[in-house]
């Protein structure tokens, strides 16, 4: 090839990410062996599922349109590359069959590189690398932030739709624009009667450059001015409630959902950039899913016995499956599901004490904290989900503490039988507060603690993983942030312990094998299955663990560890976004394997069978699987421990 049109190229190229972070004369041997393609407007350059094209192709002139072939046929717009973006790059790098339909939008001139020529730089240069390795975030957000309310993409039996997990509505899609509002110096009467005319709960209170000041609601005008004796004169800046709770029109609507419903709230203000933007109500999600979460809420924190609990199931399952079906990403909706037990955990404990009260055996002898522990302590609870939970109270003297623990004993058992009729089961473990082993003061608890950490045998490391992550759910002791910090100033500096733990979280391997396929059971109950709990979710889950006590975190969700590690700068933003999305993923395959299990009347397990997948499912798991095999990677380099099993 002569020179022509070799500076044209590399000056283009120059510009192109990630091109433009090559030295001079690594670029100049890329752009030597570099070939042009030209593709008329409607041409099909890469068809989904076709074997992996041999190179790369960097747009110079026109447009290419990405999209995606549902199990319909229809065709699902997911992006339009221009000048400059790249295409092919997936498949190329992973030798993997194309995820994506493209076609010439515009007459389309490219630019082509070979795989072994991008094989040799992401070889030779780590930020190349990391540029691919984001490929598959880019994908999916990509879909993510094109394909609301188009067709079925996941599910053969189209039982949820694509933006179940892709999308999820945000605050501006539920919340009332047309908000009633007030100056400060108008009087409770004058707003009474604007409430009444636009026949809503509130008014909110603005000073004279539209800033929200306070709200005001008809609880206010009940018993601020009605109880209180007070003139309907009484400018509303005397009565409003300020600060007011607030939340952005781009957040999303689980996020206020459990917004109002851990802070007892009826409605929200939303702000953006400082300006009222909306409310959003108890009516709107009531509106929305035809019956209301904070209404469920409010029926489990008023029950008086545990069959009231009991007979609420029903109605909880069904604001859980709507939810799921209608709206949301998975995160928020799990983090529903683990604030909706934990109200039923922590009513049955209010009833039951007030029960053994009322049997004539006495309160509570000490200060003490029902504690969740493993996927409720982390509030990733979903469907499918047994008891752990545990008991903390105060130090007593010894010669009482038998006692006492007995008087928790039967208390704990009587909330665990609640729990169970409720349709939560017991762990088959024991790991329940129940069991005397954990019904402990907060002393016992420190030695049982120190106790694994100076002795991680097996079943000390198996404790560790489900007990640390506990977190407390009632009452005002704190014997459970103290028994926290008590764990952080143990772990610190224990290198020995967190070798082990993290030689510990590589023992569950994500199910991929040679050349990326999966690697399924191959005898017994689930033959041909893989389980999406311990091979999928738990090694992400033990290694955020892992690193958190390390660093001294007292939070337990997982994502909310990772997110607090990259802020510590222990794992990257690309990394974490990864993580993110293949989390987010392989939770959303799980829940809806559940559901549609509940719906055809089975029991609800983690094994799935791949063949049950479709071809989008079954790609876009390998890619989670092989994100969650990076991160085990960075952990056995950062603690200098080797695999001790291969999937």
């Amino acid at each position: 090839m002569d020179d022509y049109p070799l500076p044209r190229i590399l000056n283009f190229l120059k510009k192109v990410v990630p091109f433009n972070m090559l030295e001079s004369d690594v670029l100049q041997h890329i752009v030597s062996r570099t070939e042009i393609a030209f593709y008329p407007r409607g041409e099909k350059i890469i068809r989904m599922g076709d074997n992996a094209s041999p190179n790369l192709f960097i747009i110079q002139t026109g447009a290419a349109r990405v999209s995606i072939t549902d199990e319909t046929g229809s065709e699902i717009l997911i992006d339009i590359r221009g000048e400059g973006d790249l295409f092919g790059g997936f498949s190329v790098l992973r030798g993997a069959e194309a995820l994506f339909n493209v076609s010439a939008e515009e007459d389309l001139i490219v630019f082509l590189i070979s795989i072994d020529e991008i094989k040799a730089l992401i070889k030779a240069n780590p930020k190349i690398k990391q540029y691919f390795d984001t490929t598959l975030v880019r994908n999916i957000k990509a879909v993510r932030k094109s394909a609301d309310h188009q067709a079925s993409l996941f599910t053969r039996d189209n039982q949820l739709d694509i933006d179940m997990f892709l999308t999820g509505k945000r605050v501006s899609e539920l919340m009332t624009a047309n908000v009633l509002t007030c100056l400060p110096g108008k009087t409770v009467q004058q707003a009474a009667r604007d409430m009444l005319d636009r026949r809503v709960g509130s008014i909110v209170v603005v000073d004279e450059n539209g800033t929200v000041v306070g709200i005001v609601t008809d609880a206010d005008l009940s018993s601020k001015i009605l109880a209180d004796g007070r003139s309907i004169q009484t400018p509303v800046h005397e009565i409003m409630s300020a600060p007011v709770s607030s939340i952005s029109s781009q957040a999303y609507t689980f996020d206020a959902l459990l917004d109002m419903s851990r802070h007892d709230l009826s409605q929200l203000v939303v702000i953006d950039d400082g300006q009222l933007a909306g409310i959003i109500s108890e009516r709107d999600f009531q509106i929305e899913i035809g019956s209301s979460p904070l209404g469920i809420i409010n029926d489990i924190d008023k029950s008086q016995s545990i069959k009231e609990v009991v007979d609420l199931r029903s109605n909880v399952d069904r604001i859980l499956e709507m939810a799921m079906r209608r709206s949301g990403e998975v995160r928020p909706m799990v983090a529903l599901f683990a604030e909706l037990n934990e109200r039923v955990a922590r009513r049955f404990v209010h009833i039951v004490e007030a029960e053994m009260i009322a049997d004539g055996l006495g309160g509570p002898p000490a200060p003490y904290c029902w504690m969740a522990m493993g996927s409720e302590g982390r509030l990733e609870q979903t469907l499918f989900t047994d008891q752990d939970n545990a008991l903390i109270y105060e130090d007593v003297p010894n010669k009482d503490n038998d006692e006492v623990q007995q008087w928790f004993l039967q208390m704990a058992e009587r909330v665990v039988g609640a729990l169970e009729q409720y349709g939560i089961p017991r762990c088959s473990g024991g790991i329940m507060a129940s069991n005397p082993k954990w019904c402990l003061r907060l002393s016992d608890w420190e030695e049982t603690f120190l106790g694994w950490i100076r002795n991680p045998t097996p079943t000390a490391l198996r404790m560790a993983t489900i007990f640390f992550d506990f977190r407390g759910i009632n009452g005002a002791y704190d014997g459970a942030i103290r028994l926290r910090q008590s764990l952080i100033d143990m772990t610190k500096r224990r290198k020995h312990f967190f070798r082990v733990l993290a030689q510990n979280a590589l023992y569950n391997r994500p199910p991929l094998g040679f050349l990326r396929q999966f690697v399924v059971e191959k005898t017994g109950e689930h033959k041909n299955k893989l389980n999406l709990k311990m091979n999928g979710l738990a090694p992400i889950v033990d290694a955020a663990r892992v690193l958190a006590l390390e660093q001294g975190l007292a939070v337990t969700n997982t994502m909310e560890r990772l997110e607090a590690l990259t802020d510590r700068g222990v794992i990257n933003r690309e990394l974490l976004s990864e993580i993110d999305d293949a989390y987010d993923f392989i939770n959303f395959i799980r829940i809806s394997h559940h559901l549609k299990f509940q719906a055809q009347g089975h029991l609800m397990t983690n094994f799935l069978d791949p063949a049950l997948l479709n071809n989008i499912q079954r790609k876009w798991l390998k890619e989670s699987f092989a994100i969650v095999s990076k991160l085990q990677d960075f952990l056995s380099v950062r603690y200098q421990v080797k695999f001790l099993k291969e999937a």
